[in-house]
């Protein structure tokens, strides 16, 4: 059935998909003529022409039929774009309903710079095929909510999207409202975070502001060794990650790394020599969410995560070695690391006799934290 089959009066002088965005100025209904029935610009009435266009299937050819193409006023010389309801246009988007829909989470995602197209099937007008049909259709073919691999859907029965990365995959309902929280598309303090979040102090402290989120990608700050660990130029505890001052992420930390303690007995050791120390502060390995840290020693050296001792040639391979937390000062004694003297050699051989004593050791070897434990044996001569 067409409009032309129908009573004269369905004949419409405007149209409206939805009808109530149509008609933005107020004015007196129209008593009926010849044509249209009384009601058919009042809004809510049962004539209404909006709601006479949802209910015969939007037969809009039938009001260019009188009223011309583009509705200026055709055979009937009646405009209809300028009665005060459709001053942009009968066919403007926003007739029917407004550019950026008032319901459900429309708003909020206008906001964000997303348009319709991004989750609707790109429409010229309103004589596109199938628009308008009266069903919303959801085609979700945003870049960003394809991010990371993910394959949103709308999910017509629970009115909500899944899989979409703009909401970490979790399904939200469109009109679940807003704003909405951070633990809403990610725990406010993801699983993964746990070792690093009390250092920072909150999300800006790692993470770009609000400018760059949901961007398709996880942003980081350049920030320094010292950002995440440790104070000043060093960049390595104390503090550790959660700001302790000491336990098993500090440990001697500065007595391998700090050349101002008064009491060194050796040589300065730098990250490398036990890290695999990242270029990048998202390089893979860095910022696994793993305790303890990965310790990487030199070519048959060795380290016991679960006893955290070091068997290594800077303590003479004496195992096992000193436990990294140990601050009891008895890892740095002469004796620790070899006898005085020692029983042999760094090459096995026996070592010559002598009395002992650290006075007799500089006769031959000078002890100078500069060079002592560089892997040379220094003679004073």
């Amino acid at each position: 059935m067409t409009l032309r089959r129908l009573p004269g009066w369905l004949l419409l002088a405007a149209c409206g998909a939805g009808g109530a965005y149509g008609c933005r100025v107020e004015r007196d209904p129209d008593p009926g003529d010849t044509v249209h029935p009384v009601g058919y610009a009042e809004v809510g009435a049962d004539t209404f022409h909006g709601t006479q266009l949802v209910q015969f299937g939007y037969a809009m050819d039938e009001c260019r039929e009188c009223h011309g193409d583009d509705y200026a006023g055709g055979r009937v010389g009646v405009s209809c774009n300028d009665s005060g309801c459709h001053s942009e246009g009968v066919e403007s988007c926003d007739t029917c309903h407004l550019q950026a829909p008032v319901t459900g989470a429309h708003e909020a995602h206008a906001a964000l710079g997303f348009g319709c197209w991004d989750c609707h099937a790109e429409v010229k007008d309103a004589r596109t095929p199938a628009h308008p049909s009266g069903a919303v259709e959801v085609a979700i073919s945003s870049a960003l909510a394809k991010a990371g691999d993910s394959h949103p859907v709308f999910e017509a029965a629970a009115f909500s999207c899944g899989d979409v990365y703009c909401h970490g995959g979790r399904e939200i309902g469109w009109d679940d409202g807003g704003p909405l929280a951070c633990d809403s598309c990610h725990d406010a303090l993801p699983e993964s975070h746990g070792r690093f979040a009390t250092s920072v102090g909150s999300c800006e402290g790692c993470h770009a502001d609000g400018s760059l989120h949901l961007d398709g990608r996880f942003d980081l700050q350049e920030l320094p060794c010292s950002g995440c660990h440790g104070e000043g130029a060093l960049g390595a505890p104390p503090a550790g990650l959660l700001l302790e001052p000491d336990g098993p992420g500090v440990g001697a930390h500065a007595r391998h790394l700090d050349p101002t303690l008064f009491d060194r007995i050796g040589k300065v050791a730098s990250c490398r020599d036990c890290h695999d120390v990242p270029d990048d502060l998202g390089d893979d390995g860095h910022i696994d969410g793993a305790a303890p840290a990965d310790v990487v020693l030199r070519t048959g050296e060795t380290y016991d995560p679960s006893a955290r001792t070091c068997t290594v040639g800077c303590h003479w391979d004496t195992e096992p070695g000193p436990a990294w937390g140990d601050d009891s000062g008895a890892a740095r004694a002469c004796d620790a690391c070899h006898a005085m003297p020692p029983v042999t050699t760094r090459t096995g051989a026996p070592h010559p006799p002598s009395p002992g004593g650290v006075t007799t050791c500089m006769a031959c070897h000078p002890i100078d934290p500069a060079i002592h434990v560089n892997g040379t044996v220094d003679f004073a001569w």
